[in-house]
């Protein structure tokens, strides 16, 4: 890789007389920055091709081919792939962004912007996070959608019950001043407490106030199992009675009894599409999901404190019920009656639990593995603190077709994991470069430009972006440059903490924050609003 720093009056560009005669004449270069003699993957979809990019400060302002051109600096990508910065649609940032600005673990796979408030969980005074963002400085971009569960949470607590009419008209005043303050929209997790125990009416109310702003509607359905068609019909109801974009989130089909009838599934969205419908979809190209092990709870059985939990769980009445429902989950989706199939990432009260399996966890407990000692295992360690598990639940075959549909995007569910901490879903260091690596360099399943477009334009396109996602005059210069023969995740589950490789710059609005291989220390990124640049 070669590499030229171009000074205004010291050295002499090779790229031809032009730059000859600017050094002499002490003339500044024409450009910030020039990406010269790569194989550009523009994000639209279509064919590859040679060509040079130049960037004034943080936008492209030249594409082709510039030979003669100079620049103060120009990076040699001949033999690499050149893209738009990919655009993850369904991040959890907000949450911990703030404590680890730099977010390494999505710069190394060549992410530049995040679109967080997702599931339903989200900050709910925007204005303040937006400012607390500026105050600490981020390395990336980040969008917010404005959770449902954080505005129920916030004026109802965890209730199991309808909003009173004054309930209701104070959430559509929160949804309304987080519209206002840049929120992209409204987004939902109908499977989490407290978002589970709303009617779809409220949900719809409240959608109407993000289509009000030009808002999307982006959901974790109310149910990925063995009521999932319903739940997706519920989400393309909403967004055809509101009036607004629907967007499910990591679409996937995690019933054991229904691995394949991924067919049926995209079938619906692409119905919606056909009627003339605004709907789409998101994925991260594993078999694996992670959640809160309470989800292997029933969710009556969790509203309301922790205290009240716990109260049920004493009950032994109301125990014996929590744990028959807790072994239909386990005999269900959640384990497929293997309780190998889940694996714990954290555990605050059990830090010894972190990458066991529930079997495991079920026989440190003095309990041979069965799913039956497995629900008391779990009521027993919930009853004590909270945990997160890696649930192996998917299957390849519904993997791939729905990695293939044409209203896919490419994202992560993932978040600014700190390091060596824990461990988490592969996903936090891996989606993207796993996409490369297996999806199209090794099983063809997309090709790469099909990829980058998954990755790039077609998430701009549903939030609404006009100037990211695509490699094009005007547009801000989020850039990536990797080498597609190398470029891999670290498919390791038990060493989970290990950054995707291949990329040899990511560029953040014209900043370098990878370079040559290595994170710059620069911090480039903004919170990004709606309808702003």
């Amino acid at each position: 890789m070669r590499i030229r720093r171009i000074g205004i009056l010291g050295f002499i560009s090779l790229s031809g007389l032009a730059g000859t005669l600017a050094a002499c004449n002490n003339v500044p270069p024409a450009y910030d920055l020039l990406i010269r003699g790569g194989s550009i993957v523009d994000g639209s979809g279509t064919p590859a091709y040679e060509g040079d990019i130049a960037i004034i400060d943080n936008e492209i302002v030249k594409i082709g081919d510039l030979n003669g051109a100079d620049a103060t600096r120009v990076i040699d990508a001949t033999g690499l792939t050149v893209t738009p910065g990919f655009i993850d649609l369904h991040s959890h940032a907000d949450r911990n962004i703030r404590d680890n600005p730099g977010i390494e673990n999505f710069l190394r796979q060549g992410v530049t912007t995040v679109l967080a408030g997702n599931c339903g969980t989200s900050p709910v005074d925007f204005n303040d996070y937006f400012q607390s963002i500026d105050d600490t400085g981020i390395a990336l971009n980040l969008g917010l959608l404005i959770g449902h569960n954080a505005v129920r949470r916030e004026v109802m607590g965890n209730v199991n019950r309808a909003p009173s009419i004054e309930e209701q008209t104070q959430m559509e005043s929160l949804v309304k001043a987080a519209m206002d303050a840049g929120a992209f929209g409204l987004s939902t997790g109908l499977i989490y407490v407290p978002g589970t125990y709303s009617e779809t009416e409220e949900v719809v109310s409240l959608a109407r106030v993000a289509a009000k702003e030009g808002g999307i509607y982006a959901s974790h359905i109310r149910n990925e199992f063995e009521l999932i068609i319903e739940a997706i019909e519920e989400a393309i109801a909403i967004g055809r009675t509101a009036n607004l974009p629907v967007h499910i989130s990591h679409f996937k089909v995690a019933d054991n009894t229904m691995w394949g009838d991924s067919t049926i599934t995209l079938g619906l969205v692409a119905a919606a599409r056909a009627e003339g419908l605004d709907v789409s979809i998101d994925q991260y190209p594993y078999t694996a999901g992670s959640t809160g092990l309470a989800n292997v709870f029933p969710t009556w059985a969790r509203a309301g404190s922790r205290e009240d939990m716990q109260a049920r769980l004493d009950d032994p009445e109301t125990r014996a019920r929590i744990k028959a429902d807790t072994i239909e989950k386990l005999y269900g989706a959640r384990a497929a009656g293997d309780l190998s199939r889940i694996s714990l990432v954290s555990f605050s009260t059990h830090p010894e639990y972190a990458g066991k399996t529930m079997a495991e966890v079920t026989v440190m407990n003095g309990r041979e593995p069965t799913i039956e000692n497995g629900a008391e295992v779990a009521m027993e360690i919930l009853y004590e603190g909270e945990g997160a598990a890696i649930y192996f639940m998917m299957v390849e075959e519904d993997v791939r077709r729905i990695m293939q549909a044409p209203f896919t995007s490419i994202a992560s569910d993932g978040s600014a994991v700190a390091y060596e901490e824990d461990l988490p879903h592969l996903r936090n260091y891996g989606t993207f470069p796993r996409v490369l690596r297996k999806y199209v360099r090794e099983e063809g399943v997309l090709s790469l430009e099909q990829a980058i477009h998954k990755m790039t334009a077609l998430p701009a396109s549903y939030i609404k972006f006009e100037n990211r996602g695509l490699l094009a005059e005007g547009m801000i210069a989020d850039i990536n440059v990797f080498d597609q023969d190398t470029v891999t995740d670290h498919d390791d589950w038990s060493n989970p903490h290990q950054y995707a490789s291949g990329f040899s710059y990511v560029i953040v609005g014209g900043t370098a924050v990878i370079d040559e291989g290595t994170r710059t220390g620069q911090f480039p990124g903004r919170a990004l609003k709606r309808n702003s640049p």
